[in-house]
């Protein structure tokens, strides 16, 4: 049963060789997989090192200026070599038990995302100001303007409906007028047939003409015919060298033709005025009737602007200040509520209808009546009518003269076109005073106009300063081009208005844009928020002292002294506002629009004290003359102290560099803004902006040596379940690390 010739020792060690060869085998595996893990967590740990260690190498000036961070100038290939060699040194040599043995394949920098483009400029500008930037522009400007919110915007509401109502008045008065002058040329016309009538007791025209024998109207031809007549009769049965009377018979003839020739003429020439000007003056009724409407529909219009919507929400947020409410709005609104005493009633326009109808009449009456007594021209000739046709004709002819121009063309109590006159007068009481307040407004409009365009004209002295903006141009238009973006001219200029309603019109606009804005910062921070506050606390503006001195002074030598104050650099703020290219443009507009904002607050003012007057258009004709003396006496004295107190009925100070934060905030973000803002940078520091990255695409590969199944990984690898690659023996882990300021 059993050989005891066959040994049975070792057989359990051969087994457990066995056992062992499969567990070592089997963890072998475990060991190369978790030398590969081991190296793609290593490698991905050495990139992102690195890449941090490459941007740390930002330029220090850029953000000691500005805030802004830019790969500097440094090789950033170079760096992050030095820096894996390091890190893979470091790592080897701190390693316990050194199973890696990772060694660096390859790395590679891709820098991105140039500080010169506009989304990364914004991106920083915003993450440089989201703390500072709503703090500073909500104690700093907001707590100033609320309190005046409520009465601003009566005033604005009140001055956009006067505003758009004296424009209406205006031409609707106008259309009344020409109406009336119509009726008056036709009447004028008729007037022109009485002297050869004439009138009994009537104030007929004369021209002095006279045909001979004393025939020189119709009434002559009448009173005279019966002689003639008798005379024609005498001489007709004598033979015609026996006849007494043929020369007395062909002046009576001669005289009588010219009358009635004339008189018709003058019939002629008075129907067709009537028949051409009587229709246009029914047009300009009825143009005046529509505007009369108009003005109507604007007043009910006039309470749901939706300009008033930022006003009650900055009236209706929290404050931080101390600062009361601005009263006065009430004063203001019952001006606005007075502008329906500028309405006509509807009967006005019935009656001067009526009349246009009944002048019409009158006159057809009249012309009717003439052409009977021309009709009788023939049979007077031939001496073959009777004396009474002819008398009943002419008087028949004088009473509808008479009734015409009683009504139309005498002077006193019973014209109708005077009485229509003096009603139209009687409505427009305040025009005259209304008149010379605003050719005074617009006196004093040209006043401040010449002050800004004294500045403007500047430029053409300045050659010097000239140069700076024109190399300012050039890095203006590089970064355009960068951006590609087409090239573009000067924003446009806020050149002031002389028509004082304009300019009001356009202050209270600029207002409703402010109060706008305010309350949209309100509801959260723009854009245009963060690079207003990233303006006024990064860049320079004007020293306002040097146009006092300027303004004081007077030739080229005053102005070279202060020539370098109208340097580029020394206008940094108002360049990146207005964009005009030249030493004196930025200022100019700068300064015109410190002048429509302070016009606005000023006519609200006068809205207030000049309340009284009673007629809305001249309230506000007198407010708008207030508010411009008032405004340039501002222009000169912000120049001469650098502030101003907002408002007689607010006394808190507002500083040119807060003059200069509204107007950024009041024309908002606009890509033509960042590319002068990156100009300027570039012009301060020499730093092309252009071309200094804010992104990093960092590439790492390392490599580790397989001990013990690089066939099988190879396998894998092309198989696609293996991270990373394997070439012969060695497996290979790549990484990207991404990397932005």
């Amino acid at each position: 049963m059993f050989h005891r010739s066959r040994s049975e020792r070792g057989a359990v060690s051969v087994f457990l060789i066995m056992i062992f060869a499969a567990v070592f085998a089997f963890v072998t595996i475990f060991i190369d997989f978790a030398r590969m893990a081991a190296l793609q967590a290593k490698t991905e740990m050495l990139a992102h090192a690195a890449s941090r260690s490459v941007m740390s190498a930002y330029d220090p000036e850029l953000v000691e200026q500005y805030g802004l961070f830019a790969f500097g100038e440094t090789d950033a290939d170079y760096i992050m070599s030095k820096v894996l060699q390091a890190q893979l040194e470091l790592m080897n040599r701190s390693d316990d038990l050194p199973v890696a043995e990772a060694r660096l394949d390859s790395s590679t920098v891709e820098l991105q995302r140039p500080l010169g483009t506009y989304s990364v400029f914004e991106q920083q500008i915003r993450e440089q100001m989201k703390y500072k930037a709503p703090i500073d522009f909500t104690i700093e400007v907001v707590n100033r303007f609320k309190p005046m919110s409520q009465v601003m915007k009566e005033a604005s509401n009140t001055v956009d409906l006067l505003g758009k109502l004296q424009k209406l008045y205006d031409r609707r008065e106008a259309k009344l007028d020409e109406l009336l002058q119509k009726q008056n040329q036709v009447a004028h016309a008729a007037g022109k047939i009485m002297p050869l009538i004439p009138r009994s007791g009537g104030s007929g025209l004369s021209d002095g003409d006279s045909f001979g024998d004393g025939i020189s109207t119709a009434a002559d031809v009448a009173a005279q015919y019966a002689d003639y007549a008798w005379k024609v009769e005498e001489d007709r049965a004598r033979e015609p060298l026996e006849r007494m009377y043929s020369l007395e018979i062909s002046r009576y003839q001669y005289a009588a033709s010219r009358l009635f020739g004339k008189l018709g003429d003058a019939n002629r020439n008075a129907q067709e005025q009537h028949d051409s000007l009587l229709p246009q003056a029914k047009e300009f009724l009825n143009e005046a009737r529509e505007l009369n409407e108009q003005m109507r529909l604007t007043m009910k219009e006039a309470e749901q602007r939706s300009a008033q919507n930022g006003y009650n929400e900055v009236s209706a947020m929290e404050s931080t200040s101390r600062n009361g409410t601005v009263t006065g709005g009430d004063e203001i609104a019952k001006i606005r509520q007075q502008s329906a005493n500028l309405l006509l009633p509807e009967s006005l326009f019935t009656d001067f209808e009526k009349d246009i109808d009944a002048q019409a009449s009158l006159f057809s009456a009249f012309h009717v009546s003439v052409n009977s007594f021309l009709s009788l021209e023939g049979p007077v000739i031939s001496a073959s009518t009777s004396t009474g046709e002819l008398e009943s004709a002419v008087g028949g002819m004088n009473r509808e003269a008479d009734k015409y121009m009683r009504a139309y063309g005498d002077s006193g109590a019973g014209n109708i076109l005077e009485q229509n006159k003096k009603m139209l007068e009687a409505h427009r009481g305040s025009d005259e005073e209304r008149k010379q307040t605003e050719r005074e407004a617009q006196g004093k409009l040209k006043e401040a106009n010449n002050l800004i365009k004294g500045i403007s004209e500047l430029k053409d002295k300045l050659k010097e300063q000239q140069k700076q903006f024109d190399q300012l141009e050039s890095f203006y238009k590089a970064n355009r081009e960068m951006n590609q973006r087409g090239l573009d001219g000067d924003e446009d200029k806020r050149a002031v208005n002389e028509d004082p309603y304009d300019t009001g019109s356009e202050a209270m606009a600029g207002m409703d844009s402010l109060y706008g804005g305010l309350s949209g910062f309100m509801k959260g921070m723009s854009d245009s928020g963060f690079q207003t506050e990233y303006i006024v606390n990064y860049f320079q503006f004007l020293d306002l002292s040097t146009l006092d001195e300027l303004l004081e002074g007077s030739g080229q030598e005053k102005l070279d002294v202060l020539a370098d104050s109208f340097a580029a650099e020394k206008q940094q703020v108002e360049y990146i506002l207005y964009g005009f290219h030249n030493p004196a443009g930025n200022i100019a507009a700068a300064y015109g629009e410190i002048f429509t904002m302070r016009l606005a607050i000023r006519t609200m003012e006068g809205l207030i004290k000049n309340g009284a007057k009673g007629n809305p258009l001249l309230v506000l004709a007198a407010a708008l003359l207030y508010g411009v003396e008032h405004a340039v006496k501002d222009m000169i004295e912000l120049t001469k102290k650098g502030s101003l107190v907002l408002s007689d009925y607010l006394k808190v100070k507002l500083t040119y560099r807060d003059h200069l934060r509204i107007f950024l905030l009041l024309h908002g973000r606009n890509e033509r803004r960042l590319s002068r803002m990156l100009a300027v940078i570039r012009m301060n520091t020499g730093i092309r902006t252009e071309e200094r990255s804010t992104y990093l695409k960092g590439t790492v590969t390392a490599g580790i040596p397989l001990w013990f199944i690089p066939g099988v990984a190879k396998a894998m690898g092309a198989a696609g379940v293996l991270e990373g690659k394997v070439e012969g023996s060695k497996y290979y882990a790549a990484k990207q690390a991404d990397f932005s300021y």
